[in-house]
């Protein structure tokens, strides 16, 4: 009977030492959170990216324009066949341009989160931590306070790694 008590005994201890080790380690776990369109939109890639962009559509935007004026002076002077094809080409660049738009929003936002991740992935290294979560207005983090929000740090931590080249 004294065996089996210190066997129970040595089982509860040892059950009870991996709990208290468990709740130690769960202790030093560090949980970050980051709002995930701040740091997207804040990170000097993107607006780089977006300023280029930007003259591009601005050109075609120009081109559309000014076929459009043509195409108003046209129907003013009832010349069917160049309002025909005036509205062809009218519908053309506008086509043109929404595919130029929607293809520079996905190759803006490919590249910069091509960039984004790993300088996430060293910054929790750096940081030892072992979860950032990306609060992205969509519902995933429903509340979190400022304790847990590294945003500011992690935006400037990603700019810097981008002015030096990595």
């Amino acid at each position: 009977m004294t065996v089996r008590v210190i066997l129970i005994s040595a089982l509860m201890s040892l059950l009870s030492g991996f709990v208290v080790y468990q709740l130690i380690q769960r202790q030093y776990k560090k949980i970050a959170v980051a709002d995930a369109v701040k740091l997207f939109d804040q990170f000097n890639l993107k607006k780089e990216l977006e300023t280029k962009e930007k003259g591009k559509l601005e050109s075609i935007n120009r081109q559309v324009d000014s076929i459009g004026r043509l195409l108003q002076l046209a129907q003013a002077t009832r010349n069917a066949d160049t309002v025909k094809r005036l509205s062809y080409a009218y519908g053309y660049m506008k086509a043109e341009l929404e595919s130029e738009y929607k293809k520079g929003n996905h190759d803006i936002n490919e590249q910069v989160w091509k960039r984004l991740n790993p300088a996430v992935d060293e910054y929790g290294r750096a940081h030892k931590l072992h979860l950032i979560i990306g609060a992205n207005g969509m519902g995933s983090v429903l509340y979190n306070d400022d304790y847990y929000d590294i945003t500011p740090d992690l935006i400037k931590y990603v700019n810097k790694k981008y002015e030096e080249g990595n």
